[in-house]
């Protein structure tokens, strides 16, 4: 139809400012209301009007720089954050869907794009460490029916995070019968998210420490099993400041050692102190069927500079990972625009560690 690939665009928002004059939008998406607007052929400009809005104001630069990077692409919008300024995820209820995600939203601007017979980047300027960070989540799991190794014209590139070096992910082996603590320093109240990597449900507990009194215990046996991965997530709060013992009990005498991981996702300044893993790239860009780019100079693991480890790009020079992001999206663009037969894995080789 239009002869180039699309842009799928998912962040915070849109102004009105960054939206002004563009003409060729296939659809705009505001999960915050569950709204999905295609366009015939191009969505109008009462429409974009009302869709306008980015309390934020991130997804606005994201937008106006792939504007001066190609100006004549056409667009897919996907506003992803809701009023609370979170990004909007899957909703569950009872094991089931009962409401959108930003993952539902990228398959609907695929599925729109490949209606109008066009390849199409997906931007994703953002990244958090909500689920098993190893590429076995549901968010993985819901890409993986788009984009991927022999899943041609359809790539998502997705930044790998700020590359700080926090000590915001720990993780460590716990055998039967044993038990493993792992000390915690947070300045407020935060938000963990604990994975089992053992199949199916298992015998352990978890009991929050401070001061040598117990805050909060949860027991495994009541942390029901994700289908998509057969393991265990548990996300839990803990009120209040200062040093906290995380203590993970294993049942049993016998059996081998399972790996426990444990996120910071919410509250600043969080911390390990012990036991910390020294790989941190975010969601989604940690997905092996993402492309994930990173700065040279930013910490994201021990093996980041070997070919075949993530980040899959790292760009030279500064600045914050989610606005460099669009360099490379506007890449993956033309090579989809020349070969729309590119799947991820042929994208990857074709940029390189380092591009120019």
């Amino acid at each position: 139809m239009l002869g180039k690939a699309a842009f799928i665009v998912i962040d915070s928002g849109f102004s009105r400012e960054s939206i002004s004059g563009l003409t060729k939008v296939l659809g705009i998406c505001n999960l915050d209301d569950a709204r999905f607007t295609i366009g015939a052929p191009f969505v109008d400009a009462e429409e974009l009007n009302l869709f306008a809005g980015d309390p934020m104001k991130h997804g606005s630069i994201v937008l106006q720089r792939l504007r001066e990077l190609d100006p004549d692409a056409p667009f897919v919008l996907i506003k992803a954050y809701g009023h609370d300024l979170r990004l909007i995820r899957t909703g569950w209820a009872h094991g089931r869907q009962v409401s959108p995600g930003w993952t539902e939203a990228y398959l609907w601007a695929v599925e729109l794009c490949r209606r109008v017979g066009l390849p199409s980047v997906a931007n994703c300027s953002f990244g958090g460490f909500t689920h098993a960070s190893d590429g076995t989540g549901w968010e993985s799991f819901q890409l993986g029916h788009a984009t991927g190794a022999g899943r041609p014209g359809h790539v998502l590139v997705a930044a790998a995070g700020p590359g700080d070096g926090r000590a915001v992910h720990a993780s460590w082996m716990t055998a039967a019968g044993d038990s493993t603590t792992v000390d915690v320093y947070q300045q407020e109240t935060s938000q963990y998210n604990l994975w089992s990597a053992l199949p199916g449900v298992d015998a352990w507990t978890l009991e929050v420490r401070k001061d040598g009194q117990v805050v909060g215990f949860f027991q495994g046996a009541g942390v029901p099993v994700n289908f998509w991965n057969n393991r265990q997530q548990l996300m839990f709060t803990v009120h209040g400041s200062g040093h906290f013992q995380f203590v993970l009990r294993r049942a049993g005498i016998a059996g081998g050692a399972n790996r426990f991981d444990c996120w910071v996702v919410g509250g600043a300044g969080a911390s390990f102190v012990n036991y910390v893993d020294p790989t941190l790239i975010a969601e989604p860009a940690v997905f092996p069927h993402v492309l994930a780019v990173g700065l040279c100079n930013g910490k994201y693991a021990p093996d980041q500079a070997l070919p075949g480890r993530k980040p899959d790009v790292l760009l030279d020079g500064t600045g914050a990972i989610s606005f460099r992001l669009p360099e490379v999206t506007a890449h993956v663009a033309r090579l989809l625009s020349v070969n729309p037969r590119l799947d991820v894995e042929r994208v990857r080789a074709l940029i390189g560690k380092h591009p120019q």
